[in-house]
């Protein structure tokens, strides 16, 4: 009668672990795939641009074309810009002489203005802010010749 007993517990016991392994088992096929983390990103890419001030930091060229005669003033114009806005601006002839670059170094709310103004010729910008984020940025501006 002992012996009934000990393979009745055996019994129940492998059931337990059968059933146990079973539900563990089916628990992990619910759920294997790796959490969606894209809503995250996104977000925190939006909250990154919105406190930068800019949807799109990769736009750090601006190509202008003008007459070989304007060159020069084309060249003030620019490094007076940037001047005006907190920063700074010098120029290299390239070795062609076709094009004239320019990297000016402006305060990081300033990029949108300063982009801007150097496209679509003189316009009002504000003044520097002399409290203004230490921020700064580059922007290269390739000046095209004309012939």
């Amino acid at each position: 009668m002992r012996w009934m007993l000990v393979v009745a517990a055996t019994l129940a016991v492998a059931i337990c672990l059968a059933v146990g392994v079973l539900f563990l088992a089916s628990r992990q096929e619910r759920h294997p795939q790796d959490p969606n983390l894209q809503p995250l990103t996104d977000s925190l890419k939006q909250r990154m641009d919105d406190l930068l001030g800019a949807s799109d930091l990769t736009e750090s060229t601006v190509e202008l074309s003008v007459m070989r005669s304007q060159l020069e003033s084309e060249v003030a114009r620019v490094k007076y810009l940037a001047t005006k806005l907190g920063g700074s601006a010098v120029s290299k002839q390239s070795a062609a002489g076709a094009t004239m670059d320019l990297v000016a170094e402006i305060p990081l709310e300033c990029r949108k203005s300063f982009i801007d103004a150097v496209t679509d010729g003189f316009k009002d910008l504000p003044e520097a802010n002399p409290g203004a984020s230490p921020t700064m940025c580059v922007v290269t501006v390739q000046i095209k010749v004309q012939s």
